[in-house]
């Protein structure tokens, strides 16, 4: 059974928030599923653009990589103006695909890169692309049970995903879930998007579970569309521990920077 990879198993230094200078655009509330996979790094590496590489794997199983998929609902959604958040737009559904500890290939710092996320409103899905180069596209999300489908707009089947509880809502101030800490380590992490015109630009995810509440999940997801250049179709499942649902986290974004190696 794959473990569970975190940040103790690709050590490197990091550039936070604080440092980067950068400050918050945007925030929602989230609910929906976070799941963590692990696939072969040659397999990985096939989804990064040229100027992005693997950082190191220095853990007891170093041809694996994790991947990590969210999809859900953002909700109350806010620009925030002079640090004061107001009122933006409706609910709608968002899919991510990220690849956590990645890092300029001459460079040393670690990042997250997003090679591709859907969203069901057009204004997110212009905003994500002509800023942070998140490679956006517009799709179409329900949940019908514990099955989330996602959709493209001729209504093909993109992708879906079975989600089962394994334990009870707790607070996420006071659950004890590993897989809770490690991706608030990973997420701390500047994500980096690529631009139509090839260029990479930064971005904080300001992920906050204090006031939300959790739960362990056991996911399983199939990729039925090859969502981007090179991701195969398979269906994904679960590290032992790597699945949790989550209603009302705190999703903050930064505005966009250029990147630092």
């Amino acid at each position: 059974m794959d473990p569970f990879l975190d940040r103790t198993a690709f050590p490197g230094p990091t550039i936070d928030l604080a440092a980067s200078g950068a400050s918050f655009a945007g925030q929602a509330r989230f609910n929906g599923c976070i799941a963590v996979t692990n696939w072969l790094r040659a397999e990985v590496e096939r989804l990064l653009p040229p100027q992005l590489a693997l950082a190191a794997n220095a853990s007891p199983t170093p041809d694996i990589h994790p991947m990590i998929f969210v999809f859900g609902e953002q909700t109350q959604g806010a620009v925030i103006f002079a640090r004061l958040p107001v009122p933006a737009g409706p609910d709608y559904g968002e899919f991510a695909l990220a690849i956590p500890f990645v890092r300029h290939r001459d460079g040393r710092h670690l990042h997250v890169h997003v090679p591709r996320m859907y969203s069901s409103y057009f204004p997110a899905t212009w905003n994500g692309n002509a800023h942070y180069g998140f490679g956006k596209a517009m799709a179409r999300m329900e949940w019908r049970g514990p099955v989330f489908l996602m959709t493209n707009e001729t209504d093909d089947l993109l992708l879906h995903a079975a989600v089962e509880p394994a334990g009870d809502w707790v607070s996420g101030a006071a659950a004890d879930l590993p897989l809770l800490a490690a991706l608030r380590a990973i997420f701390s992490l500047p994500v980096v998007g690529r631009k139509a015109d090839g260029r990479l630009v930064c971005s904080w995810w300001g992920w906050g579970f204090g006031d939300a509440l959790v739960r362990p999940a056991a996911a399983s997801v199939s990729i039925d569309a090859p969502l981007v250049e090179g991701l195969p179709l398979r269906t994904c499942t679960t590290v032992p521990g790597g699945s949790f649902e989550v209603r009302g986290m705190a999703w903050k974004l930064t505005w966009p920077t250029p990147c630092r190696s």
